[in-house]
């Protein structure tokens, strides 16, 4: 098992995508900002905090993989499912993982997601 866990802060999120134009798209996925609206920056600040968390539980950063390669969309119940590309499915696999599990949370302030690779 390998855990993972980041936290944002909302405000400094939001001004970070204002300054930089190009940053949410660089960030999320087409399916990923359909989901959201770019109005809930709380919503994305949540969800890019998950995916720090799942980059911190591959034990890689961001070498060898783009923020694309990591999708955090929802299921029927509204659960945060993470889907990985195959590079980032290869590189849980080379811990032996083969499930992501996430849970993301945020408060007026902050955001914070939790993840596990098992």
């Amino acid at each position: 098992m390998y855990p993972g866990i980041d936290i944002v802060e909302i405000a400094r999120f939001e001004q970070a995508c204002r300054r930089h134009s190009k940053l949410v798209a660089r960030l999320f996925t087409d399916r990923e900002l359909a989901e959201l609206s770019k109005k809930h920056i709380s919503s994305l600040a949540a969800r890019f905090a998950g995916k720090e968390a799942v980059l911190k539980a591959l034990g890689t950063g961001l070498s060898g993989l783009s923020w694309h390669d990591i999708e955090i969309l929802r299921n029927e119940a509204g659960e945060p499912i993470v889907y990985l590309s195959e590079r980032a499915q290869a590189a849980a696999r080379s811990r032996g993982a083969e499930r992501v599990r996430i849970s993301l949370s945020h408060s007026k302030d902050t955001a914070i997601a939790s993840v596990i690779l098992e």
